[in-house]
């Protein structure tokens, strides 16, 4: 797989990506129901697919680049475990460990 080292970030958070869901909702209503009252007053049903398709643009410009402002709230991962020193004696035995028992108290069937 070929690495590209782009010049400019191009991933999103889950809160950005959460907030880009929710304002192309918005936009795309917002712009819907002008269109609607716009189409409806001039008797033109092409001035509301106008508006809706000028709506989808400017939702898509507007939500999908990763604007900084989607990117406020980056996910800290783990550390990743160096394998060396698990190779060399720190090694994870689950076989010594015992297995949790089932504490659950059986129900008594109730005869019939």
């Amino acid at each position: 797989m070929i690495d590209i080292e782009w010049p400019f970030a191009t991933h999103m958070d889950f809160r950005g990506q959460k907030m880009a869901e929710r304002l192309f909702q918005v936009i795309i209503v917002f712009f819907g129901l002008i269109g609607f009252l716009v189409g409806y007053m001039m008797q033109q049903f092409s001035m509301t697919i106008y508006s809706v398709l000028f709506g989808v643009l400017v939702s898509a410009f507007l939500t999908i680049p990763p604007w900084p402002i989607y990117r406020n709230n980056p996910v800290e991962w783990q550390k990743p475990i160096d394998s060396k020193k698990d190779a060399n004696g720190n090694k994870n035995n689950s076989s010594n460990k015992s297995t949790p028992k089932d504490t659950r108290k059986a129900k008594p069937k109730k005869d019939q």
